[in-house]
């Protein structure tokens, strides 16, 4: 079964409803003032059931001016036009008009049906196909066949289903993928069963029962309660498929037309890359330009932003960035058209390039380049690899295969298979586990060499600490923070720096290979006065905050303070806790004297007794007393303080 959907394009007046209503026995003008005033307003929908066994949906869109945003709403989606023209009237401005939306919309299959021709004769009729064939020459309608019909009479009716039937067989077969897409068109409410909203299935499939995402907003979720295919009830629709859907969960206000339905949770934007055509043979848009945007069921304002060209007329194309006035839910490859503020005049239309784009503020040739390069990736399915270069260019960092996929709306193992061919090349894959991590090539030589200058700067400003840095100190460095692919990738740098002898393990750093520590004699004299300096602190409270102020006075910066209370910490000369400094020799005296005092009293002693017998402040009492507890040679269960056996040991 093929899921194909129909819609009808062409002018007011020249019976397109007529014509469905012809070909289905269903009339799509189903609203009050549609049948009071002879135009179709809103869409219509409906199915034609084939003599081959196929059954096709039907979009029929209103053909007068005023309802453009309307048409382009319904011929979104569709894969086959029924270009219409009155016999009696021949191409007119919304004939012109339709053609061109279609045209950018991708639509790629058509007929054009030449309606009312029971008014007309046949030298008419003749003159009728020359003109209208001069009108479709270089679209995709060129070589559509034209068909003579009435539909008030019903003549021709046979011909045009033949035609469709033999059209049909044409139409490529839709790739299913797992991401189901559906704009919603219409909501309404049905007594006894409860929401149901309809659209037409951009994309993958939906079974009875599954949840589905209802965006932009805050990805709410519904679940589908039941499903319509062409008006009869079916257990699954699929792309290509006009859908009934519904829907639990939600209340009606939920609801609003241009949302989009999708099994995912799909991010929202409000800037696009894109391409841009104009169609219109006034327009002449500048660098800066307000638009209405629409694209499906979605509308809203937009700012459009020339990147390669200072203008963009009519039959040009060019680079744009699109920033609109709400969120939108997108994926690279969508089409949209743009009409002036006034909604009175469709400028042109384009593709979607990247739905989550850097901001491009200048309009630089690099950033022309890379744009260039990413329309041909987006347009092109065998370019493939530029899509995934492109998207690891936009933060330089290395990113989980998954993650790429899914931005550029792929399976993981289509973008693993392609960089895997292209290994070396353009992009570098590193496993870990189940996980795949990708990089762009250039940076790998980049992170290396980052890793060593970082590392050689900090022995450059310590040179008397034989430590180097620790893997987590790049975290920041290369904006790792939050990034689990970048971590797990900057391990196997590490490693591999490491292997090739370039660099060391020293405790739980990293130094270079050939680092050595250097004391001069200025250093040791400023290291000998720091630490007697935090000795003759004694038993009164440690202060890092006067610490500082005195090594300020000696002209030694905070840098270099820090570097020097770290050598005599690794020496053993002092014992950091709590955000403060003390020396190990008072550390030392002090165990000395409780643990010698608490191994002869099993119920052990108080705070306050520590503090009488080593004369000490408050604050350092506290201090010691965490050291201990954290070394694990006393205990304090309740207020007294105990020895451990650790503790024990440490007296012999």
């Amino acid at each position: 079964m093929k899921h194909v959907i129909i819609g009808t394009a062409g002018h007011v007046d020249h019976g397109k409803t007529a014509l469905i209503k012809a070909l289905t026995n269903f009339d799509c003008d189903t609203h009050k003032e549609e049948k009071e005033r002879g135009i179709t307003i809103n869409l219509g929908f409906t199915h034609l059931d084939l003599p081959s066994g196929e059954s096709v949906g039907i979009v029929d869109v209103p053909g007068h001016k005023d309802f453009i945003k309307t048409m382009v709403a319904g011929a979104y989606g569709i894969d086959i036009v029924l270009l219409v023209v009155a016999a009696d009237s021949g191409i007119m401005p919304q004939t012109r008009e339709h053609l061109q939306i279609i045209e950018m919309l991708g639509v790629q299959h058509g007929i054009i049906v030449l309606n009312k021709a029971d008014l007309v004769d046949e030298e008419m009729i003749e003159l009728n196909q020359l003109e209208i064939s001069e009108f479709v020459e270089g679209t995709k309608l060129e070589n559509a066949p034209i068909v003579p019909v009435s539909s008030l009479s019903g003549n021709g009716i046979d011909l045009l289903i033949e035609e469709i039937e033999k059209i049909i067989p044409k139409v490529k077969e839709k790739e299913i993928t797992d991401r189901f897409r559906m704009y919603i068109d219409r909501i309404f409410n049905v007594k006894g069963i409860g929401f149901v909203v309809t659209g037409s299935v951009l994309e993958g499939k939906i079974s009875q029962g599954k949840d589905l995402y209802l965006l932009p907003g805050k990805a709410k979720k519904v679940k589908i309660r039941g499903l319509e295919r062409h008006g009869s009830p079916t257990e699954e629709v699929f792309v290509g498929d006009r859908a009934a859907i519904n829907l639990a969960g939600l209340k009606f206000e939920d609801y609003v037309r241009g949302m989009v339905l999708s099994n995912k949770q799909l991010e929202e934007t409000e800037m696009i890359d894109a391409t841009c055509t104009i169609f219109d043979e006034t327009t002449v848009l500048g660098v800066w330009s307000n638009v209405i945007f629409y694209t499906g069921t979605f509308e809203c304002n937009a700012r459009i932003h020339l990147l390669d060209k200072d203008e963009l007329s009519a039959g040009q194309t060019g680079i744009v960035q699109l920033h609109l006035s709400k969120p939108a839910v997108l994926v690279n490859k969508d089409k949209f058209i743009i009409r002036n503020t006034s909604n009175d005049l469709t400028y042109g239309g384009g593709t979607v390039i990247d739905v989550q784009p850097l901001h491009h503020k200048r309009r630089t040739e690099k950033v022309i380049s890379e744009l260039t390069e990413l329309v041909d990736a987006t347009l092109n399915s065998d370019k493939l690899i530029n899509l995934v270069k492109i998207e690891l260019g936009k933060t330089n960092i290395p990113e989980f295969a998954s993650a790429i996929a899914s931005k550029i709306h792929k399976t993981t193992d289509e973008v693993v298979a392609e960089c895997e061919e292209n290994q070396n090349k353009e992009v570098l894959i590193f496993k870990s586990g189940d996980q795949v991590i990708l990089l762009r090539n250039n940076r790998d030589a980049f992170y290396r060499k980052q890793v060593l200058e970082e590392i050689n700067s900090y022995h450059q400003k310590n040179p008397i600490l034989e430590e180097g840095l620790e893997t987590i100190d790049f975290y920041g460095k290369f904006g790792f923070g939050t990034n689990e692919a970048g971590k797990i990738y900057l391990d196997h740098v590490m490693s591999s720096i490491y292997q090739e002898g370039l660099i060391k393990k020293v405790a739980n750093t990293w130094a270079l290979k050939d680092h050595e520590v250097k004391i001069d004699p200025k250093t040791q004299n400023q290291l000998n006065w720091l630490e007697q300096t935090i000795l003759n602190v004694g038993m009164d409270k440690p202060m890092s905050s006067e610490i500082e102020e005195k090594a300020h006075q000696e002209k030694i910066n905070k840098d270099r303070l820090k570097m020097m209370l770290k050598f005599l910490r690794k020496e053993g000369k002092l014992v950091f806790f709590e955000g403060e400094y003390i020396h190990s020799e008072i550390v030392n005296r002090s165990r000395k004297i409780l643990l010698e005092k608490i191994v002869t009293k099993a119920d052990g002693i108080n705070e306050k007794e520590f503090r009488e017998m080593i004369e000490g402040t408050k604050k350092l009492v506290q201090m010691l007393l965490g050291i201990f507890l954290e070394e694990g040679s006393v205990i304090k269960p309740t207020f007294y303080i105990l020895i451990t056996e650790k503790g024990k040991n440490m007296l012999n």
